[in-house]
């Protein structure tokens, strides 16, 4: 056999390993998780023996262990800045802006705020400073559209260039301006397989920011999926608003169609729109594997040192938490849910995981 006849088959052999290499890699599932003692201090010095991983209730063999405490992140960062944030804006983004220069320098970050529609503020960049300059740039006013908000920015995610993904959602009311209802939104938080973390801020004691007055300042609108609502809908010439009647000038807030029928299936919609739900947030943080918190409102007393404090504590997780991954017996796009325990063989460590995943 020549050269070039022995130098073709080597680099046959070499694709078609590559090729069942990658094969393999595809049908890895893998786990962010967070695992603390009974005192809620990070565990560092795990190994992939000290740990139990359970699928549909049968064991798995771990075949992938790291903790990633030096791998860079995709992070999302989600500002809500609807008329009744008017009072707490400028600690939000000065306590944002200090997380953003805390956490890895190689981290991949984008800027998204919210009020009656998402718009993105600043593309995925590694730049502190243009994050810094567009948290700057922020208005206030509006309503909230925070299940439109979370969609968006899960999908915004996908493009970050880091394996490890994470969402910052800032907030403190809820929803009362988005297409996407809480159903929706908790199952795309479901599919996402990355780690949401909620911040609620609930209402300072000395008086509300309704969100029903006029804006502060707003920006001209840019279309697309979210037209511009506020001020009553669509303007459509020659009729004049209806009260009552939405997508009428003057006709009230868009309500979902089953919203009279079973109101719990949406529990940020028809509440007050100063008051964070508390239990939407921990849903989405839930299903994720993150966490939520909730802040007072009251920034004059504590002059943003409780945000501040659970930004930290973010940025610290980040950097303490394992990947776990494993090869599971079945078809990866089989199209089922599956579930996913995970615990440590010492009962006092805790374990935050996300608890399932779709084969898709």
């Amino acid at each position: 056999m020549n050269r070039v006849g022995l130098a073709l088959i080597v680099g046959l052999i070499g694709v078609s390993v590559l090729a069942a290499q990658l094969k393999v890699d595809v049908a890895l599932v893998n786990v962010v998780a967070t695992i603390t003692d009974d005192k809620g201090r990070y565990v560092s010095d795990l190994t992939a023996d000290d740990l139990i991983v359970e699928e549909d209730g049968q064991p798995q063999t771990i075949a992938h262990f790291t903790q990633s405490n030096d791998l860079p992140v995709s992070v999302g960062l989600v500002l809500d800045t609807s008329g009744s944030m008017e009072r707490k804006i400028n600690t939000a983004t000065s306590a944002v802006e200090r997380f953003v220069r805390a956490i890895h320098n190689d981290d991949d970050i984008f800027l998204m705020t919210f009020s009656e529609r998402p718009t993105l503020r600043q593309d995925f960049t590694d730049n502190r400073d243009k994050l810094a300059s567009a948290l700057r740039r922020v208005n206030v006013g509006g309503g909230t559209a925070l299940y439109d908000a979370l969609e968006e920015s899960l999908r915004k995610i996908k493009n970050g260039k880091h394996d490890k993904k994470a969402i910052l959602l800032i907030t403190d009311g809820e929803d009362t301006s988005s297409y996407a209802t809480f159903d929706e939104a908790a199952s795309s938080v479901r599919e996402s397989e990355l780690l949401v973390y909620c911040l609620g801020i609930s209402p300072s004691s000395d008086g509300l920011f309704r969100e029903g007055q006029p804006p502060i300042s707003r920006g001209p609108s840019q279309g697309g999926r979210y037209p511009r609502r506020g001020g009553g809908g669509i303007q459509i010439p020659g009729i004049p608003g209806i009260p009552g009647i939405p997508g009428i000038p003057g006709g009230g807030r868009r309500w979902p169609l089953m919203s009279f029928e079973s109101p719990q299936r949406y529990p940020g919609r028809g509440g007050n729109p100063d008051t964070v739900d508390m239990k939407v947030l921990q849903t989405f943080a839930d299903q994720s594997g993150g966490k939520a918190w909730l802040l007072s409102g009251n920034w004059t007393d504590n002059r943003g040192s409780e945000i501040q404090a659970a930004l930290d504590e973010i940025a610290a997780e980040l950097r303490n938490q394992y990947s776990i991954g494993y090869y599971p017996a079945h078809a990866l796009d089989d199209k089922k849910w599956h579930r996913i325990e995970i615990r440590t063989k010492n009962s006092k460590y805790r374990v935050r995981a996300r608890k399932d995943y779709y084969g898709q």
